[in-house]
């Protein structure tokens, strides 16, 4: 299997946690170690590009899916396609991956910029995770920094 962009040795583990049965491969370029891979690369293409030939965008923009090119973001013709297309509000069609760093580039220069109001459950999870005035006073042995247990140090002498 491709290792997307997780580190290859993550993502095995946790397929094989999932999938204990199955005798597991995950690596970088797996599309150019093994035929298998490359042969669903090349199925997943095709099946794409037939998909892409009737797409009907449900959103009303209207949208030539001739002018996507191949549909990486590396592609000029791509990358035109998703310029044209950007709404500077509402960002890209449903088509399209928000997530590529691509998109993400042509957002942040392009579409208006939007701040978002904390939600409910954020600021549940802020409030959690905030000690009290009380717990700063009092005994106890104080925690030590994480950089000091990461390191293994310890103190030479008592304080």
């Amino acid at each position: 299997m491709h290792s997307l962009q997780a580190p290859p040795l993550c993502r095995q583990a946790k397929l094989e946690a999932r999938f204990p049965g199955l005798q597991i491969t995950v690596s970088k370029k797996a599309d150019a170690l093994f035929p298998t891979v490359s042969a669903a690369s090349i199925c997943a293409k095709v099946v794409r590009d037939r998909a892409l030939e009737t797409w009907r965008c449900p959103e009303t923009v209207p949208m030539d899916v001739t002018k996507l090119g191949s549909g990486y973001p590396a592609d000029p013709q791509t990358k035109r396609f998703l310029a044209e297309g950007m709404d500077p509000v509402f960002g890209f069609p449903s088509l399209v991956r928000f997530s590529w760093s691509t998109c993400q580039t042509l957002l942040d220069k392009s579409a208006v910029g939007v701040q978002w109001e904390e939600s409910d459950e954020e600021m549940d999870e802020a409030a959690q995770n905030t000690p009290s005035v009380a717990s700063f006073f009092g005994g106890g042995s104080a925690q030590r920094h994480v950089f000091f247990t990461e390191c293994r140090l310890k103190p030479a002498a008592p304080l």
